[in-house]
């Protein structure tokens, strides 16, 4: 009997740590959340603005809204999820063919801990101001509780009927891979913004890789006061990963240059803690 008791006991006890595992790493940021300070700030809603790199692995169509070269170097971190992020992307879409590149240094999965590298090369195309088409190539390397070493690509359209408006939608790891931090998933989204000072983004994440279709809203505002001083606020619901976050930011503009600084905050959960600094050089 006591020897019949120990053995339960000890199955009781793997199943409570497989089971911890399995919460740790479905509530756990993955590759989904890779952004920039004022992406995290505006609650994840960043795929119709197409002000920063991060477009090159979101929706690609947008590298194109904006004449410029870009660079921008991002760090996130959020310890009590053991989420880390480095970044670097550099965008021209001085040209017709507009180019992007990203490179990203990710580290996730809770107790299932993974650390990918993540290369995105990214092109757009305007026809007119009124309709931008974008494809991109990832190549990722993730090494740890799921291991894989493949490309994938995501897609995407602009549609900008007037200046002040831009509806956009992608389809992201359109090639399988058949890794679970690499699942396919859509996004629609739309961007408006009013007198050049108030910009408003939201953002609906499309996930069908479950019996039961799956879904993420994210929202947010920036308020540009005196063209230098952006204020920014945002809410994310994450059905897909099991979040709900408040964010908020605020950062220094001058002719497109700057820096923004982001806190993203869960409600409930593993009370994630996001801290996100972006630093960013832009020429006409």
């Amino acid at each position: 009997m006591l020897v019949k008791a120990k053995l339960i006991w000890l199955v009781v006890a793997l199943g409570a740590t497989t089971a911890l595992g399995q919460a740790a790493t479905a509530v756990t940021p993955d590759l989904r959340d890779l952004g920039s300070g004022r992406s995290v700030a505006m609650g994840g809603a960043y795929e119709a603005v197409g002000f920063g790199v991060e477009s090159i692995g979101g929706n690609p169509a947008a590298i194109s809204i904006f004449k410029r070269y870009q660079i921008e170097a991002s760090g996130m971190w959020d310890i009590p999820q053991a989420f880390g992020n480095a970044a670097i992307g550099l965008i021209d879409s001085t040209n017709p063919l507009a180019t992007g590149v990203s490179y990203n240094f990710t580290t996730f999965g809770g107790f299932d801990r993974r650390w990918a590298h993540v290369t995105t090369l990214g092109f757009s195309y305007a026809l007119g101001d009124l309709l931008h088409i974008g494809v991109a190539g990832r190549q990722q390397v993730i090494v740890g509780a799921a291991n894989t070493n493949s490309i994938t690509m995501n897609a995407g359209l602009i549609f900008r009927p007037a200046d002040w408006l831009s509806l956009g939608f992608s389809g992201h790891n359109l090639i399988p891979v058949y890794n679970v931090d690499t699942s396919r998933y859509f996004v629609a989204s739309v961007a408006s913004t009013v007198a050049s000072q108030l910009t408003g983004a939201f953002d609906v994440r499309l996930d069908f890789n479950q019996p039961v279709a799956r879904y993420a809203l994210h929202g947010g505002l920036e308020w540009l006061i005196a063209q230098f001083l952006p204020i920014r606020a945002g809410y994310q619901y994450d059905g897909i990963g099991n979040h709900h976050y408040v964010s908020g930011g605020l950062g220094y503009f001058s002719d497109g240059s700057g820096v923004d600084l982001a806190y993203r905050h869960e409600l409930g959960g593993q009370a994630g803690r996001m801290l996100t600094l972006s630093l960013k050089l832009q020429l006409h």
